[in-house]
Parts: structure tokens; C-alpha cells; sequence
């Protein structure tokens, strides 16, 4: 979903009511329109509001059909991309009747591009309740579209003498010469650098086994009495041990 709602015109809700000379029947149903005034080609890819106590929502588009669809160009035709979408489960009862719903471009029949125009058709087919409406409505362009990321500038992509591709190349190259021109280098056999000479490593083992077996024969066996004194142990020491 993009950040920013389209720019569109939504005008209030009519109500729907068949009238005779005696009574008003009204029929559970009100119409939004919604236009898009300033937008030159109109794309909705999801429509976010809350609801109030309706039950049932359907959307209606209006668009210019193309020439070959066996129209004549520029005739405006009127198709039903979502119908009759089910907000709260049960008409008669609280459930769904004030939460946040979001329709997506999975949940249309088709794709809505170059639309002149919207019509939200609202259903409450329940007595139980007086009002029922939709708040908080917008639309927003497809969010595939919004989430996309803008294209990187030409001096990132092309290799160009002055992007930066080229210049990290230019000095893995000059690395790479001061290492292989290099006379004291002992890996002119092409090994990579940061390597330790495996000579030295195991010469400095050798010496540290040696160390350790000269320690291990020289070591005395005899006990070492660190609190006798003529035989007996002090008591002093033992106190403070």
C-alpha cells in the first residue's frame, strides 16, 4: 500500500427509496460515487475504510472500452469488479459491524486501470439497525506498483571511467600488481594474501612440543610438604588456609 491516497472526489451517500403516493420504502441499499478529477490515468490497487453496520459491499467501475472489444471506441461501459462482498457475517448482529476492512487488487475481478469513475454500492438488508455507512474511504494506486524501487542513477550502473564500478576495479587491479611484483614476497606461487607461511607455523610446534617434553622428564616426583615443619604441620598456617 503506498503512502499517499489518490487524489479522487467522493460525494455523500444517496439513499436508495422507492416512493409511492402514501408511503416511502427504503430499500437498504445507498450509492457512492467516487471521480477522479485530476488523476490522468487512474489506477486502484486497494481501497481501505471502516465500516458501520454494512453488510455487504460492492464496487462498480467505469471506464472507456478499447475498440477491439467489439464496442466502438470511447463508448463508457460499466463493470462490476467486486460483488456483493460480505463485511459483517451475520446482518442481525454486531459482529464486522465497525471494523477496518482493506480490498485488494487480488479481490477484483479485473485489473481497474483508466477508470472515469467508481460507484460503491452499500447493503443492509436488516432492519436492526437505523444507520449504516462507510468512513474513512480511500483508495490507493497498486501497491506492486508502489513498492518497487526507483532505478539506480547511471554513474552506479554504467561502466563508465568515472562510476564507481570502475574505479573499485581500477584499484583490485593496482592491489593485485604490488602483490605479485613484490620480490620479498614468499607466495609467488599465486596464493591468496592474509595466508600464514605453514613452515613457520609448524617449526614454532615443534618447538612448543619440545618445551613441553623437557618440562614433563625434568619435573620433580617428589612431595612437597608446604605446611610440615620438623614433621608436624604448624597450626598457624593451617588457620589461615
Amino acid at each position: 500500500m503506498g503512502d499517499r491516497p489518490l487524489h479522487c472526489s467522493i460525494k455523500n451517500p444517496i439513499t436508495l427509496t422507492v416512493e409511492d403516493q402514501k408511503n416511502v420504502f427504503h430499500s437498504g441499499c445507498k450509492v457512492i460515487d467516487v471521480t477522479f478529477p485530476n488523476v490522468s490515468t487512474p489506477e486502484v490497487g486497494e481501497i481501505c475504510f471502516r465500516n458501520y453496520y454494512t453488510a455487504y459491499i460492492s464496487i462498480r467501475v467505469k471506464f472507456k472500452a478499447a475498440p477491439d472489444n467489439g464496442t466502438e471506441s470511447g463508448e463508457v461501459k460499466w463493470k462490476t469488479c467486486v460483488r456483493k462482498m460480505r463485511l459483517m457475517p451475520s446482518p442481525h448482529k454486531e459482529s464486522g459491524s465497525q471494523d477496518y476492512f482493506t480490498i485488494s487488487k487480488k479481490q477484483f475481478s479485473f485489473e481497474v486501470s483508466n477508470i472515469s469513475g467508481m460507484r460503491i454500492i452499500l447493503q443492509q438488508p436488516s432492519p436492526v439497525w437505523k444507520e449504516f455507512r462507510i468512513e474513512d474511504l480511500r483508495l490507493y494506486r497498486s501497491s506492486e506498483m508502489m513498492s518497487k524501487p526507483p532505478p539506480l542513477p547511471a554513474w552506479l550502473t554504467e561502466d563508465s571511467p568515472n562510476s564507481t564500478k570502475h574505479k573499485l576495479e581500477l584499484q583490485t587491479k593496482a592491489k593485485e600488481k604490488i602483490y605479485f611484483d613484490d620480490p620479498d614476497s614468499d607466495d609467488q606461487g599465486g596464493e591468496d594474501t592474509g595466508i600464514p607461511n605453514l613452515e613457520s607455523i609448524s617449526s614454532s610446534l615443534q618447538e612448543l612440543w619440545g618445551l613441553s617434553e623437557e618440562m614433563s622428564v625434568n619435573q620433580s616426583k617428589t612431595d612437597i610438604g608446604r605446611y610440615e615443619v620438623d614433621g608436624c604441620y604448624e597450626v598457624n598456617l593451617l588457620a589461615y588456609t
